[in-house]
């Protein structure tokens, strides 16, 4: 009977953990340089959150308030496990157009491509500025979740030119796989 109220213990602690991290919102810091030169400013040089939904996915990308007057976003570049089925980007001022489908980007691979305002520059996604918008018939669960899953493209960098950068895997499914860990361990202890 001991071993049995253990067990429920643990299988109550185990659910609760996935169900807390089903119905979070993942967090991205864009802080590696993947190509280009480095941006202005330290990293992260822009925060992305991915939350849940109706239906979809609500995606907010902030460009890092800390970031030099000029540098703009404009692009963003994600892949998810499934395509998702449509996107909404009405009443946002900074996405310009929104692509769906499979592409390679610095020798990475996307569905998602997102294309800002680049004209006027008083129109772009500049510092301390977001952008949201949806995306349609994907979870944040669907998230492929890699370090190479998420990319923008950080224009007029003091070095000139642009720089194309990645967010590590974000410390939702980090927690996720070190939570399981500690239970799993847990288990191991007390047998």
């Amino acid at each position: 009977m001991k071993n049995a109220t253990k067990y429920l213990a643990l299988a109550g602690a185990l659910s609760a953990l996935l169900f807390s991290q089903a119905n979070a919102t993942i967090n991205f810091a864009f802080n590696t340089v993947h190509t280009g030169g480095t941006p202005g400013g330290s990293a992260p040089w822009a925060t992305m959150t991915i939350t849940n939904i109706v239906g979809g996915v609500q995606i907010t990308l902030t460009n890092s308030a800390t970031n030099p007057t000029g540098q703009f976003i404009g692009e963003l570049e994600l892949l998810f496990n499934t395509l998702p089925t449509g996107s909404d980007f009405t009443g946002d001022p900074f996405v310009s157009s929104m692509g769906l489908g499979s592409h390679t980007d610095a020798g990475l691979t996307f569905n998602v491509e997102v294309d800002f305002v680049n004209a006027p520059p008083s129109a772009r996604l500049l510092p301390g500025n977001s952008s949201t918008f949806t995306l349609f018939g994907v979870s944040e669960s669907d998230f492929a979740g890699q370090n190479d899953s998420a990319m923008v493209h950080i224009q007029s960098i003091p070095s000139g030119g642009s720089s194309k950068v990645i967010a590590p895997e974000p410390g939702s499914l980090i927690a996720i796989g070190t939570g399981l860990a500690s239970l799993l361990g847990l288990r191991r202890r007390r047998k």
